[in-house]
């Protein structure tokens, strides 16, 4: 006999409250998976084993065990099907009015077996109707067949629907069979009884089994009080620990003689597996003995199932290779030390896997870090250098403007639209890309302009490491790292002429007036200024005007603030750009170019009137500056301009000229 107590999980536990008092209960969420009850020991009083079977053998074995006659499954492949051929027969004769047939006397041991029999459903599937088909006048049939049992008062009936998502789809416009299907059904509710057995009074109910509730015609359960709607959760943590405790010795494992699980493994592989379904864990155990891992290894064990992967990116990640890390990021981003120590403090971390989780679970992602800081200065750059130093190219670099998810319900473009809308055979943007690379860096680009509903995503994924898209595949993110970027307290709020307050549009060349005027931060502030500012724009961004602290508090103390591009930093990045442009010329159009040293200190010039855009803007102006009259000459000397030329002036007609810079080159001897 199956026992409720308080062991059980919590929505069994609401089941068997509101069976009494309910004509309709809902069971939606996690379906699908292995149920796991406790039912009385033979012959031991008071103590309970543990067994799991799937949720429709549960139900009715349930039910019978709680003193209901008749208990009825239908699906829309196999249509209504009972436990034995009484109950199929009595159902007959109720619909034609009559009393149902005279049940033979059962034993005590007869009725145990026939309600453990019923774990595995019906021994001989029973049906209404000589061929079952989920097609309209089938459907109706059962309905039809249900509606007098359920209005009976003398025996007591249980009708158990399964895949009931199958049969009504909320975003077809109220048209199809399950419509139909439905409205009998509530009908049929509406009449039901209490069946009188001398003292005991049982309600006739019906059981629907959804994937989601709002799968089914809102009309079934919106302001319905006949109806109960129980969300079946994945298991919880006592749930997890009995599990190893029961499936200990099915698993390959180290100490071939341990009967039992030590209190340490228990409390790891109850972390390692937060949010796995009960199928899954089923599912270690075979994956645990094909592979030979052992169970202590538990976080091997869960990466290889979650992953496909025996041995983690992060611990063949090269440690000489960390310590050159310095100068292999150095290349790419300049005169960021400080930014730069900050994150290779976060990715050390990551690499030894330190973590105060209790457990020694590592479900969280693996770093998380939020670059604030000017336009221009290596944020980007920092993050592709990250993926190529962790785990060997940029192309492990998963980007994501959020300017484009600021849109309400932009979060279905990252984890995939719910079934039934558009697009939700394509899945998540965010969660597909993630699932073939689990490996990955993961940039979330100017964070302040996504949505607000997209927050409640980034929560989910720092607290948990795992999301679920459209399609019900849970993506985890305990192998990656996070960044979020933004430049929140850089530029002050200006209103435009909509009345709307946004961010002052960069001017190429701007030096003075309107830029210092809109600024919050220039690059004359130190340092320490520049970082206190920004980082209090950020906590009045996330505090004030989103009322979402708890995200900061997620990230922590992991906000790196970059500095402005100062001088001589700026000649190192003007340096490189003006080399670069040279290889492309030598390489592509034949031309050796040498820059006189005026030019470059005329450029110089240039780039220290723009430094508030960082390295971007230095390159803009070389741009506008230098490539662009050099591709006016290229174009109108053609062949003529090869061989090796010195670039002895670059004239600068002002901003009304129609082209304000001119290059005069001159051969070299």
């Amino acid at each position: 006999m199956i026992v409720i107590n308080g062991d059980s999980p919590r929505w069994q536990k609401e089941l068997a409250r509101f069976i009494p008092l309910k004509g309709m209960i809902f069971l939606h969420g996690n379906v699908l998976d292995l149920v796991s009850y406790g039912v009385k020991r033979d012959g031991a009083e008071g103590e309970t084993r543990w067994v799991t079977g799937n949720l429709s053998g549960f139900l009715q074995r349930f039910m019978l065990d709680q003193g209901y006659q008749i208990v009825g499954l239908h699906d829309s492949v196999d249509g209504l099907q009972y436990s034995d051929s009484w109950m199929a027969e009595a159902v007959k004769r109720i619909g034609q009015g009559k009393e149902p047939p005279a049940r033979e006397e059962e034993t005590e041991t007869h009725a145990a077996q026939q309600s453990a029999a019923a774990a595995s459903g019906p021994r001989k599937p029973l049906s209404f109707g000589a061929a079952p088909r989920a097609d309209k006048h089938h459907l109706a049939g059962a309905m039809n067949a249900l509606r007098p049992v359920l209005a009976n008062n003398v025996t007591s009936a249980v009708f158990i629907f399964d895949n009931a998502s199958r049969l009504f789809s909320a975003n077809d416009g109220g048209s199809g069979v399950g419509l139909d299907v439905f409205t009998r059904l509530l009908k049929a509710t509406l009449e039901s009884r209490e069946a009188i057995d001398g003292d005991t009074r049982r309600n006739n109910l019906c059981i629907v089994v959804c994937d989601k509730l709002n799968d089914l015609p809102a009309f079934l359960y919106v302001d319905n009080p006949r109806t109960r709607a129980i969300h079946i959760d994945k298991p919880d943590s006592e749930a997890r620990e009995r599990f190893i405790r029961s499936a200990y010795r099915a698993f390959h494992s180290e100490q071939a003689d341990a009967k039992q699980p030590s209190d340490e493994l228990v409390s790891r592989f109850t972390v390692s597996t937060e949010g796995m379904a009960y199928y899954e864990l089923m599912s270690l155990v075979a994956l645990s003995r094909e592979e030979r891992i052992p169970v202590e290894s538990i976080s091997d064990l869960t990466k290889q199932f979650k992953y496909g992967v025996k041995v983690s990116a992060w611990d063949t990640l090269d440690r000489e290779r960390l310590r050159q890390a310095p100068a292999l990021i150095g290349r790419r981003v300049k005169g960021q030390e400080v930014a730069m120590a900050r994150v290779l403090d976060i990715i050390r971390r990551a690499r030894v896997g330190l973590s105060l989780d209790t457990g020694g679970g590592n479900q969280r992602p693996r770093g998380v870090l939020f670059f604030a800081g000017p336009t221009g200065v290596g944020k980007t750059e920092m993050a592709k250098g990250l993926a190529e130093l962790l785990f060997g190219s940029e192309e492990r670099l998963l980007r994501f403007d959020m300017s484009e998810y600021s849109a309400a319900h932009a979060d279905q473009r990252l984890l995939g639209a719910p079934p039934g809308y558009v697009g939700y055979e394509q899945g998540g943007q965010l969660t597909g890309a993630l699932q073939k690379n689990p490996f990955s860096v993961v940039l979330f680009d100017e964070i302040e302009k996504a949505h607000p509903s997209i927050f409640d995503k980034f929560l989910q994924i720092l607290d948990d490491g795992r999301l679920t898209d459209g399609k019900g595949e849970t993506t985890y993110f305990s192998e990656c790292i996070i960044i979020f970027t933004s430049n929140l307290g850089v530029m002050s709020p200006s209103t435009g002429a909509d009345g709307e307050s946004g961010q002052s549009a960069p001017l190429l060349f701007s030096s003075g007036a309107q830029v210092e005027e809109n600024q919050m931060v220039t690059p004359q502030m130190p340092y320490s200024l520049v970082r206190e500012s920004i980082l209090q724009a950020i906590r009045d961004h996330f505090n004030l005007k989103l009322g979402r602290p708890e995200l900061l508090n997620r990230i922590g103390d992991n906000f790196v603030v970059f500095d402005f591009i100062r001088p001589p930093l700026d000649e190192e990045i003007l340096d490189m750009l003006l080399a670069r442009a040279q290889q492309v010329l030598s390489r592509e159009q034949g031309i050796d170019l040498t820059i006189a040293e005026a030019v470059r200190a005329q450029l110089i010039t240039l780039a220290r009137g723009n430094l508030q855009h960082g390295g971007r803007g230095i390159r803009n102006m070389l741009d506008s500056a230098l490539i662009n009259p050099l591709a006016r000459w290229l174009f109108e000397f053609g062949m003529e301009a090869r061989g090796g030329f010195e670039l002895i002036e670059l004239r600068d007609h002002g901003e009304a000229a129609p082209y304000r810079f001119e290059t005069v080159l001159e051969r070299r001897a």
